[in-house]
């Protein structure tokens, strides 16, 4: 579990790392550029996230009433523009109000027994049973209830009309507002992603506290190849790009001595060993986790030495850790 999560801040810190590289150029008033555009990216991914969240409250959208709440007068949207939810509608072949125009009869879909005049494209209105949406005007309503059609009852039992108010259909019924959320996903994930890496950088080391218990130290004359970041007296290396070493042990006047040695990359003298041992001297044991691989690696903490070495496998990482105190 602790490599997957290893893998995964990996993976975070290769997404900042990739950005930082490229905008490690760039002359920003800051002192570490490659995190700031990092962090950067990661909250333009964020606010870009709440686009699809926000713009849809934008969407202007009519009251949700029900013809109940009509007759009650609980409908206050501005200019009385509502959506009701329809169980039926049903054409009326005459006028209720006296004038011309087509109309029909909503039976509401909560309480089939409340009903509502409508007007406008009645057809549309039949053909989106369901959400129908318009705007309510003042109007008297005279509709004899003994010559409604069948559909516009409930088994033959006639609905209570609204006696002063119909709804003027829109062209066609507004749909109700839509969140698109799945959206934001991605630029959601991604700018959390920037964000962790920012702040864990690339490659990442976790400590752990396994250890192989048949291990011995690290013996006078015995040398292992190694790999760093960090810097080891005067050589500096990023993690991301290690330089190749060779820790060995030499006797010492009050003991033996863990020594690190740089490998020169090009032509000439190579550099000069760097005793880690002397003074003051602290490890951790752990993994470095790249985004294909984790690493068993050692942190080490001296006066000329502040590094982090990786081993070929566990065994050899414990040799050299057993020479320094490491925390357990």
């Amino acid at each position: 579990m602790r490599r997957m999560i290893g893998r995964f801040l990996a993976t975070c810190g290769w997404l900042a790392w990739q950005v930082g590289r490229r905008a490690s150029g760039l002359k920003l008033p800051v002192s570490d550029p490659a995190r700031a555009a990092a962090t950067g990216a990661g909250i333009a991914l964020l606010v870009l996230a709440l686009v699809p969240l926000v713009l849809p409250l934008f969407d202007a959208q009519p009251q949700d009433v029900t013809v109940q709440r009509i007759m009650d007068g609980e409908a206050t949207e501005a200019g009385g523009w509502v959506r009701l939810s329809a169980r039926s509608v049903v054409r009326l072949d005459e006028t209720p109000t006296g004038e011309e125009g087509s109309f029909a009869i909503l039976a509401d879909a909560r309480n089939p027994l409340r009903s509502i005049v409508v007007q406008g494209d009645v057809r549309t209105a039949i053909a989106s049973l369901g959400n129908v949406t318009g705007r309510l005007a003042d109007a008297a309503v005279v509709v004899d209830v003994e010559m409604l059609p069948i559909e516009a009852t409930v088994a033959g039992t006639p609905p209570v009309i609204v006696a002063d108010q119909i709804v003027n259909l829109d062209s066609a019924p507004v749909p109700a507002r839509r969140s698109l959320w799945p959206l934001s996903l991605i630029p959601l994930v991604l700018g959390a992603m920037f964000l962790i890496g920012a702040r864990v950088g690339y490659p990442i080391f976790r400590e752990t506290f396994e250890i192989d218990v048949l291990s011995s130290p690290l013996g006078p004359g015995e040398r292992l190849p190694a790999a760093f970041g960090g810097h080891v007296g005067p050589n500096e290396r990023n993690l991301a790009d290690p330089g190749a070493a060779l820790l060995l042990v030499r006797r010492g006047p009050k003991g033996n001595v863990l020594t690190a040695q740089p490998l020169a990359e090009e032509a000439g003298p190579p550099p000069a060993a760097v005793a880690i041992g002397g003074g003051w001297t602290s490890g951790r044991t752990g993994y470095v986790h790249t985004v294909t691989e984790s690493v068993p690696a050692l942190t080490i903490k001296s006066d000329e030495v502040d590094a982090t070495f990786l081993f070929a496998n566990v065994r050899e990482r414990d040799r050299v850790a057993a020479l320094v105190a490491v925390a357990r």
